[in-house]
């Protein structure tokens, strides 16, 4: 993954003339800014995607990695439910807060071994004029790493804390046969606790009967364990079948990031910058199917 993904960000981020050196210099720069960004409840701005090196840092740093966190969750649901829906043929999913989505990878490998034959994909978040530039990056991999024969990544930029939907995401997450929320819970719950419930009840009742509803979040920080378990509630609430809820922080999916660094950019990540590359996680998990 890691032999294309390199080369793509290269092309995509680095500016004219600018040797790869240099460039990863600034991509380096830019993920101890990013990890920094992190270590807080608050949510993210939005003006710093604006940054292509940042778009960049978070690629390399995040993209292989939570595309084995959605695939370890749906190995795990092999022998369920959840086979009905992704043994279709054409399969459409709604990745909520998606970014430069590592869902469209992920699943383009399990539905490419199932005989599927197209993959249409809606990145619902905040950034998605910023991250679309990153979409072409996760559909090449997507072909060339799984060999899916068709995937089609597009976006619409939506605010989960605001009241009411648009009709055009409405229109989106009614035809979605699959509905993601991966790693956005620990910033929204602790921006707005309430928001996100209300925002997530109204797109789950924007859903049609037989969506299977997949999460995943750190079990280190609270506010995932909090904004998993508001969710499962709701699914409860709307008689849900749940095929995995695994949300106790003290028993969680310990999720091992099976990619070797490459030489190429290994020195971006040392520990005197505080900005080492992550190995073992640690994840909580939700899965269940809409009646």
């Amino acid at each position: 993954m890691y032999d294309l993904l390199i080369p793509e960000v290269i092309r995509t981020f680095s500016a004219s003339g600018e040797s790869e050196r240099t460039f990863l210099g600034r991509v380096r720069e830019a993920d101890i800014r990013l990890t920094r960004g992190f270590r807080t409840n608050a949510a993210v701005p939005s003006d710093r995607y604006r940054e292509p090196a940042l778009r960049a840092a978070y690629l390399l740093r995040y993209l292989g990695h939570y595309t084995l966190q959605l695939g370890d969750l749906l190995v795990d649901l092999e022998g369920t439910a959840a086979e009905a829906v992704l043994g279709r043929e054409h399969l459409r999913l709604a990745a909520l807060c998606g970014g430069p989505c590592p869902e469209a990878i992920a699943l383009a490998s399990l539905h490419h071994r199932t005989g599927g034959r197209r993959l249409q994909v809606d990145v619902l978040d905040r950034n998605a004029s910023h991250w679309a530039d990153c979409w072409p990056i996760s559909n090449a991999i997507a072909h060339a790493y799984p060999g899916h024969p068709q995937v089609q990544i597009s976006g619409l930029a939506i605010d989960l804390l605001q009241p009411g939907l648009s009709t055009e995401e409405r229109r989106r997450l009614g035809w979605a046969d699959l509905f993601t929320s991966m790693n956005c819970l620990n910033e929204l719950v602790g921006a707005d606790a309430e928001g996100l419930q209300r925002g997530l009840a109204m797109r789950l009742d924007a859903l049609s009967p037989g969506t299977l509803v997949l999460a995943s979040d750190l079990a280190s920080y609270g506010d995932c364990a909090r904004g998993l378990r508001m969710l499962l509630d709701l699914l409860t609430e709307r008689q849900a079948t749940v095929l995995l809820a695994e949300l106790d922080p003290g028993q969680p999916h310990e999720m091992e990031n099976r990619f070797e660094i490459p030489e190429r950019i290994a020195w971006i990540y040392s520990g005197e910058n505080e900005n080492r590359f992550r190995i073992w996680v640690k994840q909580l998990r939700l899965a269940a199917v809409l009646n």
